[in-house]
């Protein structure tokens, strides 16, 4: 089973594909951050009926992508406009390779600011109702246990 961790991975290297030596960010962005420069934020996880056996996850994923300013704090929006048209060309292929597995793209769309474009793109994955059984996900839970307590002691 892929975690959502996997296909944040995925999301911000398929980012950072499309926009080769510039910084993507993951969930939070620092103060004063570089410009250009990308946000992946997981927003939302959404579970849905795919057949009597099985069940589908719809991850949605919130994908700012900020432009450089000027003095007074204006973009160039015909970049603005390119980068976002690159941006979706990232997912028009249909499909976002995680691990093993590949997730359809179900949707992306954006908005524009006058320094920013948001794109939300939403994937899907299939999965067995069994998949979800305590005991098929306690190996996974205990491995995300191990990972966390690991870094919190190569942290002090």
């Amino acid at each position: 089973m892929l975690t959502p961790t996997d296909i944040t991975a995925a999301v911000v290297a398929a980012v950072g594909e499309g926009f080769p030596g510039e910084t993507v960010y993951e969930n939070l962005v620092p103060r004063n951050f570089a410009r250009p420069s990308n946000l992946v934020e997981l927003i939302g996880i959404t579970l849905g009926e795919a057949s009597p056996g099985g069940v589908e996850l719809l991850y949605t994923y919130r994908i700012t992508d900020f432009v450089e300013v000027d003095e007074r704090h204006n973009s160039h929006l015909p970049l603005l406009d390119l980068r976002t048209m690159l941006l979706l060309g990232l997912f028009a292929k249909g499909y976002l390779k995680a691990r093993d597995r590949a997730l359809k793209v179900r949707r992306c769309t954006t908005a524009h600011e006058l320094d920013f474009t948001e794109t939300t793109a939403v994937f899907s994955l299939a999965y067995s109702r069994t998949d979800f059984d305590p005991v098929a996900v306690l190996p996974m839970m205990e491995q995300l246990t191990l990972q966390t307590k690991m870094k919190e002691d190569t942290s002090i």
